[in-house]
């Protein structure tokens, strides 16, 4: 019997699935559960048995520790001639692995895009339309990732972006996933949330919900790890190895994160508090440290003008025209001093858009 492998995101494993005769682990386990064999019937012209990677936390303990003798009786009930494993957990690879000459075996993954000089050119022509107020963000930036341009295999490229709130760090992961993946979704994780026993579950591996599964699920090698200063120190540890060799390990799973950019987020001051509050372990396991400076009066006149532009489309016509009556965009500008962040200006900018139109009701 054929077992085909595949590591990725799932739209891309859902390529080489069947379009017909196919029957999902879930029904499978459906029909057993059911203690009905006239519905295990219904599966006989099935082909191919697939097995996504959230349908492995929906079967008993035992069932996985027991795959491959389960899935090849089965097999001989129901008639399917392959099973395709959608990012597999680590006790059925070894199964599979341990009888190489009995069953045919491929493994196929999903290539990543990587960081090339025409991104880089890219990020170099527009960073300053994007990010704003942050000219020295860009050379650090631009310095930081040119090593990932060079030919062959490397760790994580793991960046510290440090400075004041809402200046730019999270937009510029944003920037660099949106040039690098234009039509995938940035890998995102809010550390902040990361205190109580759930989150210690998923960070070092749990059957239904996992860091480790979700880096094998993700649709992009850029990875955002933001607000990592506000995480319990526990966690920490977990990063230790992903960021010296690009390996994610839990009891679960294993992931292999080469050619990855991973950019962690904070609101420290300088390089030395960083290391004080984080710790000397994770502080060196840093590639690179890029701190944000606060915004210019300039830069957040530029950011007025964004987000004008953002929020206004986001009106029908005819509340775009009284927006447009009222010179909101210069009246906020008149209080740029006031204005700290791009949050700040983004909130302002809604409530006073809102106001207007409301007051014309």
């Amino acid at each position: 019997m054929k077992f085909k492998i595949f590591n990725g995101p799932k739209k891309e494993f859902n390529k080489i699935v069947p379009d017909e005769d196919v029957l999902t682990l879930s029904n499978l386990v459906r029909a057993l559960d059911t203690k009905d064999t006239s519905l295990l019937d219904t599966y006989t012209t099935c082909h191919s048995l697939v097995i996504y990677s959230d349908e492995y936390s929906g079967v008993a303990d035992f069932f996985i520790e027991g795959f491959l003798i389960y899935s090849m009786l089965y097999a001989e009930k129901i008639g399917y001639e392959e099973v395709l494993l959608h990012n597999p957990p680590a006790k059925i690879l070894q199964q599979l692995q341990g009888f190489p000459s009995k069953i045919d075996i491929s493994v196929d993954s999903y290539n990543y895009a990587k960081l090339n000089l025409k991104h880089l050119k890219t990020i170099k022509q527009d960073f300053d339309n994007v990010i704003f107020g942050q000219p020295n963000v860009k050379v650090e930036l631009l310095t930081s990732l040119y090593s990932l341009t060079n030919k062959g295999r490397h760790k994580p490229m793991v960046l510290m972006l440090y400075g004041p709130t809402s200046v730019g760090k999270t937009e510029t992961a944003k920037f660099i996933n949106e040039i690098v993946n234009p039509e995938q979704k940035l890998f995102r994780k809010q550390l902040s949330m990361f205190h109580n026993e759930n989150f210690m579950n998923y960070i070092f591996g749990d059957k239904s919900n996992s860091f480790a599964k979700d880096l094998l699920d993700r649709d992009t090698n850029i990875i955002l790890l933001d607000e990592f200063d506000k995480a319990h120190p526990m966690f920490y540890s977990a990063f230790y190895q992903l960021f010296d060799e690009g390996v994610y390990t839990d009891k679960f799973y294993e992931v292999n994160l080469e050619n990855t950019i991973i950019f962690c987020t904070s609101n420290y001051q300088n390089e030395q508090e960083i290391k004080n509050n984080l710790g000397d372990p994770i502080y060196s396991r840093f590639d690179h440290l890029i701190k944000y400076d606060e915004l210019t009066s300039h830069a957040k006149g530029s950011i007025i003008d964004r987000v004008y532009e953002d929020e206004l489309q986001k009106f029908n016509l005819n509340d775009q025209k009284e927006i447009e009556k009222s010179n909101i965009k210069n009246n906020i500008k008149s209080r740029v001093i006031d204005l700290n962040n791009a949050r700040e200006i983004r909130k302002i900018m809604i409530q006073t858009m809102s106001y207007i139109l409301i007051d014309k009701l």
